[in-house]
């Protein structure tokens, strides 16, 4: 079993792949690299490269746009339909620039200003073409990105003819077979105490995917803000979800921290649900 470490998307990312020799691991362990920093080019929503950008910095609303954007963006919009809009690609990236508030009032005023138009149903899809009904709706892949990658990562990794993998992409993890004879074992992080795991996760072939308010936070105000906006407040810091792909666990544990009322469909394994202290 071979090991590696790098960052992309702006987070720390590990892969472990099981091959007969340290070369093919490598050239394995290169192409996944290359696929996921192609992503990571592609879709960065700072960066004024990417595709993604240009998108949402657009001169006009209605813009044509290669297959794999126009497939990502279907695959979006289909989730915030079955999660009832708690997965919204819309929010987040219209949302984005209220991390540019300095106080809590200018963090308000620009809420009451963008929040009208944080919606997926200012986007319409035509062919390969994408529509927005305004020039405020920007949209953002920063939920499903790397997922994205992971599952194309084990779909790389079996044309290579490896049967054994884990690729870790920020904690979203994706799973090809065992880890020798025995299944991957995966600790949950305990949102509350970073020196312990609430749970220990068993995979073999699926992914895990977890997601929470405690690592990515700003405070304005003294005030705590998530990354993650729900539009009414609940007492979940954080759930953790075992899918068949690692874009069905991610976005589903997104949704179901912001609505924890969603019914999950029936191959979801709802494993872990952190509640914060707060009344």
């Amino acid at each position: 079993m071979y090991r590696y470490h790098f960052t992309i998307f702006t987070t720390p990312c590990e892969l472990y792949i099981g091959a007969a020799s340290k070369l093919a691991a490598d050239n394995a362990m290169q192409k996944v690299f290359a696929g996921a920093k192609a992503l990571e080019e592609k879709y960065n929503y700072f960066k004024n490269s990417s595709q993604l950008y240009q998108v949402n910095n657009r001169s006009h609303n209605e813009l044509e746009l290669d297959t794999e954007f126009i497939g990502i963006l279907k695959l979006c919009l289909f989730y915030t339909s079955i999660t009832e809009g708690a997965f919204d690609i819309a929010m987040a990236g219209t949302l984005k620039e209220l991390n540019l508030a300095k106080s809590a009032k200018e963090y308000e005023k620009k809420l009451k200003k963008l929040l009208p138009f944080a919606s997926s149903k200012e986007i319409k899809i035509q062919d390969n073409r994408v529509i927005f009904s305004n020039d405020l709706t920007k949209i953002d892949f920063g939920g499903v990105v790397k997922e994205y990658a992971a599952d194309q990562s084990i779909l790389t990794l079996k044309k290579e003819g490896i049967d054994s993998a884990l690729v870790n992409f920020g904690g979203d993890i994706a799973t090809l077979g065992c880890c020798d004879t025995e299944k991957w074992r995966i600790g949950i992080q305990d949102p509350k105490n970073a020196d312990k795991n609430i749970n220990i996760i068993e995979l073999d072939g699926n992914s895990l995917c977890t997601s929470g308010h405690s690592k990515r936070f700003k405070k304005i105000d003294g005030k705590k803000i998530s990354h993650i906006i729900a539009k009414k407040k609940n007492n979940i810091e954080q759930i953790s979800i075992i899918a068949p792909t690692t874009v069905d666990a991610g976005i589903w544990s997104t949704a179901m921290l912001v609505n924890p009322t969603l019914l999950p469909p029936a191959h979801l394994q709802v494993t872990n649900i952190t509640y914060t202290d707060e009344d």
